[in-house]
């Protein structure tokens, strides 16, 4: 994505239909991707506040083992940090973080749009309105 995906080309000096249509345009084809995102996002936002109590999960299930094995709390969390399988769901719990990061900022670049359209024609009624 490059800038002026996120903010769109200013309008000419003189606006005229074609640049306000061409804002407009922008804006509605935001609203639709924004309304496509929507799910996504709604289960990013869960991924991202409920990372902890995931992490703290997947210890527990890490320390299952050794807890059944009788060792001690604390050993059966250092055996579990230390195994090939927390490792393994840490890897995988950090790659869905970071693209529900990623879902989010996507959205966030999606809004920006949107507002910038908005701002623009806001902008091209005020200097009509000054003619």
């Amino acid at each position: 994505m490059n800038i002026h995906d996120i903010i769109p080309q200013s309008p000419s000096d003189v606006a005229d239909w074609s640049d306000i249509a061409s804002l407009q345009k922008r804006m509605a084809d935001s609203v639709t991707a924004l309304a496509g995102l929507a799910g996504d996002v709604g289960l990013a936002k869960h991924v991202i506040e409920y990372d902890s109590d995931r992490r703290k999960r997947a210890l527990a299930r890490a320390m299952a083992a050794p807890l059944a094995g009788d060792s001690s709390v604390s050993k059966a969390e250092a055996e579990a940090r230390a195994s090939e399988s927390y490792s393994k769901e840490l890897i995988q719990l950090g790659k869905e973080h970071a693209a529900a990061a990623q879902t989010i900022q996507e959205w966030e670049a999606l809004k920006l749009v949107w507002e910038t359209c908005r701002s623009l024609i806001s902008m091209q009624k005020e200097s009509i309105r000054n003619l």
